[in-house]
């Protein structure tokens, strides 16, 4: 049997020993596991969703009910005048009132709409 010559048993045992590395590197990073917001430091996103949501329906009840009473203040206000006055009044503040409130319903839709984009790394 003829002996290898010290050059090419060594490049052999180099090439063995990246062979070795390169698979105990892929064992390796095929272990990874996904880990938790807190490590990251970075918030869960669904509790904002959901508290950002609450916000938009907070404020918007807030908005409707200023509406409403408002249109009841402008309805009082139309009883009071005379007819044929009245009834211009009452149909002015009936289509005021129905395009104030598809006006803060849109806005609600808006908002809550966001609150689904935030954190997206997209502009809303």
């Amino acid at each position: 049997m003829q002996k290898m010559p010290p050059q090419l048993a060594r490049r052999v045992v180099v090439l063995a020993a990246l062979v070795s590395l390169s698979g105990a590197i892929a064992v390796t990073l095929t272990q990874c596991q996904m880990t938790g917001d807190k490590i990251t430091g970075l918030e869960n996103s669904s509790g904002s969703t959901s508290s950002c949501i609450k916000a938009c329906n907070d404020s918007s009840k807030v908005h409707y009910d200023a509406e409403q009473q408002l249109h009841s203040q402008n309805v009082a206000s139309c009883q009071s005048l005379p007819q044929p006055q009245r009834g211009d009044c009452l149909a002015a503040e009936d289509a005021r009132h129905t395009a104030a409130m598809d006006r803060l319903g849109q806005e609600k839709i808006d908002c809550q709409n966001n609150c689904h984009q935030q954190g997206a790394g997209g502009t809303p």
